[in-house]
């Protein structure tokens, strides 16, 4: 008797929809726990810049944009790679080298760790004095001591999040990550704020809900563990020199990329201090928080897809991950397009609404990085395509270039343009990342992030959200009322729409499982 093998399409597509389905349905959870989290970290932005003074505001965001680089240049790139390989073994049966892999790799990311905490209480005076002249640099300096002193904890916390994520179990990083840190750090600030605290109190309310977040995670990994005895077994013996080889030739460019990527959000932020002053730093952050409302949207996506995309990658199962990246663009766009394009049309509003009336001189600034986004959120998931197929070194190349170009651009038109220039070289970098990204990703793996829904779908965001407002809103006529009534159809318009074309946005994320091959004989 002889078995009829499946067609490889066929085959393809049921894993591209389990995989869809899965993301679905932890991505959704995710999602409502990355908006939670976005809007908390958003009313910490205006809590800081509404109850401590513009130079103390800038400062405090100038000390956190160079705590996160220096917590992603701590981290080596151990915890992407402890989520790809941990996937990728886990679908070939290789749970002794998860166990290996995770005992090198945290070492080694806690001991960097730990020297980068001591260059930077060295180096607390003078950074101190370059970021707020001698004036503020008492205050800085007792930020910069708390950061540092924290920067082992938070990056101890990320690790053994990047675990568990890796173990295809997204709820630590949902409840912790999402939800409870960020709810931590707002009711910190607040307080901080309600009783006048001073900078290093400020500081130590930002970095203390890391503390909680380290042992829930701890907790949490044990639990997933205890639950699972053989998720982590021994299956025989290991070949260190290959599993480490293989191991940090993917970790050490993605810890360099991820390390351009984060100085790519934030570096400016302290060019913009250093240049132009903490009150222009304050206005700027305040600028480019409201970017994060649909950054976190689709970094909740994509987080949940990695591991799917890596077992896709490791079975060599093009056309499923081809359907995974297909949905996220939908959905990355379905969810983040609405919310920068009202941005876009309304930034002044709600620049002075939330922040002040001194802030709405960064209405120009918004209104660039808002459409740049557009752009960059209907790329697709480009680079964690490239990162689950193994091409760290070319997201490396990619987040350097795209850096390169933030970082001049902002010293050539920051001098010259203030906030608007700084607004002009992320956008410009953005770009560029994007673009090389595409061009990657569609020569290998192969991958094409479009679809024809995505261009239904774009063509009636606009529509909606940009075209229809933007017209309203420079109508002289038109009351307030009248804009939010448009506003309010629309919204209810898209919803509406958006139900009716459920199945074509949700395809591949239902229905029946694939026949079962009939059996002949031969």
């Amino acid at each position: 008797m002889r078995i009829r093998r499946l067609p490889p399409a066929t085959t393809a597509r049921s894993n591209g929809q389990t995989a869809v389905a899965t993301i679905a349905r932890s991505g959704s959870a995710n999602l409502l726990g990355a908006g939670l989290s976005a809007l908390a970290n958003f009313t910490i932005v205006v809590l800081v810049s509404r109850m401590w003074s513009l130079e103390i505001a800038g400062s405090l965001f100038a000390v956190t944009s160079i705590f996160l680089i220096a917590l992603a240049l701590s981290q080596l790139g151990v915890d992407q790679g402890l989520v790809r390989f941990i996937a990728w073994n886990s679908a070939r049966g290789e749970g002794g080298s998860n166990r290996y892999l995770i005992a090198r790799g945290v070492n080694i990311a806690l001991a960097v760790s730990c020297v980068v905490t001591i260059a930077g209480l060295a180096l607390a005076e003078a950074l101190s004095v370059l970021l707020a002249g001698n004036d503020g640099s008492e205050a800085t300096r007792a930020m910069i001591i708390v950061f540092a002193v924290a920067l082992p904890v938070a990056a101890t916390y990320e690790l053994f999040l990047a675990i568990t994520r890796g173990l295809a179990r997204m709820r630590p990083t949902i409840l912790i990550e999402r939800i409870l840190r960020p709810l931590l750090q707002l009711a910190a600030v607040a307080y901080a704020g309600l009783v006048g605290a001073d900078a290093g109190y400020l500081a130590l309310s930002w970095v203390a809900p890391y503390g909680v977040g380290l042992i829930c995670a701890i907790g949490s990994l044990r639990g997933i563990v205890r639950d699972n005895p053989g998720i982590l077994a021994h299956g025989g013996s290991v070949d260190k020199k290959a599993v480490s080889s293989e191991f940090w030739a993917f970790t050490v460019p993605r810890g360099a990329a991820r390390l351009g990527q984060v100085g790519l959000q934030r570096a400016d932020i302290a060019i913009v201090v250093i240049l132009a002053g903490p009150a222009a730093g304050a206005l700027y952050t305040a600028v480019t928080r409201f970017l994060v409302l649909g950054q976190l949207a689709g970094s909740a996506l994509q987080q949940v897809s990695e591991p799917q995309l890596a077992r896709l990658l490791a079975v060599k199962d093009l056309d499923g991950a081809k359907l995974v990246a297909r949905r996220l663009t939908l959905w990355t766009v379905l969810l983040t397009w609405p919310i920068y394009l009202i941005i876009a049309v309304y930034a002044e509003f709600f620049l002075i609404l939330l922040f002040g009336t001194p802030y709405g001189a960064g209405t120009l600034s918004l209104q660039i990085l808002a459409l740049a986004m557009l752009f960059s959120t209907a790329m697709g998931p480009l680079d964690v395509l490239l990162l689950m197929a193994g091409r760290s070194s070319l997201s490396l190349i990619n987040t350097t270039t795209a850096l390169a170009v933030d970082v001049a651009g902002c010293l050539l038109l920051v001098p010259v343009m203030g906030i608007t220039g700084a607004a002009i070289a992320w956008a410009s970098a953005i770009i560029t990342k994007n673009v090389l990204c595409f061009i990657q990703v569609r020569r290998s793996p192969g991958i094409t992030p479009s679809s024809k829904e995505l261009l239904w779908v774009t063509a009636a965001l606009v529509l909606s959200f940009g075209a229809l407002p933007s017209v309203v809103h420079h109508l002289a006529s038109v009351p307030p009322a009248g804009e939010v009534t448009v506003l309010a159809v629309t919204a209810v318009s898209y919803v509406v729409l958006l139900w009716l074309r459920r199945g074509a946005i949700l395809a591949g994320s239902a229905g029946p499982p694939p026949r079962r091959p009939a059996s002949n004989t031969a």
